[in-house]
């Protein structure tokens, strides 16, 4: 009787360790605030009051994209170069978001990064209305949003 209990037990234990590398080992989607997953979106004005435009992929010159998405919204239709007040990142892949000054300059002028699941409304006053190009990353040394 005794050996039943502690195979039941061990094997009840073992089942509570299987559950638990599960839950520990599953990679969570990074949400950023108004932005779909998978994308990294940039907004007129603050992240909940203003029109989005929203990236998948790099883009290294904002000059032909415009605020497409919340359009009824501050900001709406305009032009995304050197307009940015606030970025969310909502990477499924741990991509962080890699803004830059001037357009088609090879990603040379490095302004600010946001890291996935994380945002940043109305950046600083010297970071607003600068960015004109994105790049994701991977993980870096670079401190970011």
């Amino acid at each position: 009787m005794r050996l039943r209990k502690k195979l039941a037990a061990v094997s009840g234990l073992t089942a509570m360790a299987a559950s638990a590398a599960l839950l520990l080992g599953a990679t969570p989607a990074s949400a950023g605030p108004n932005c779909a997953s998978g994308y990294h979106c940039v907004f007129y004005l603050g992240i909940n009051n203003s029109a989005r435009h929203s990236y998948f992929n790099s883009d290294s010159n904002f000059t032909n994209d415009t605020f497409n998405q919340l359009t009824s919204l501050s900001g709406g239709g305009l032009n995304v170069n050197d307009q940015t007040v606030s970025a969310s990142n909502s990477s499924t892949g741990g991509y962080e978001s890699h803004y830059y000054y001037d357009a088609g300059t090879s990603y040379s002028t490095f302004l600010f990064c946001v890291n996935p699941g994380s945002s940043v409304d109305y950046l600083p006053s010297s970071q607003q209305n600068r960015a004109s190009a994105l790049q994701l990353r991977g993980t870096t040394s670079i401190s970011c949003y």
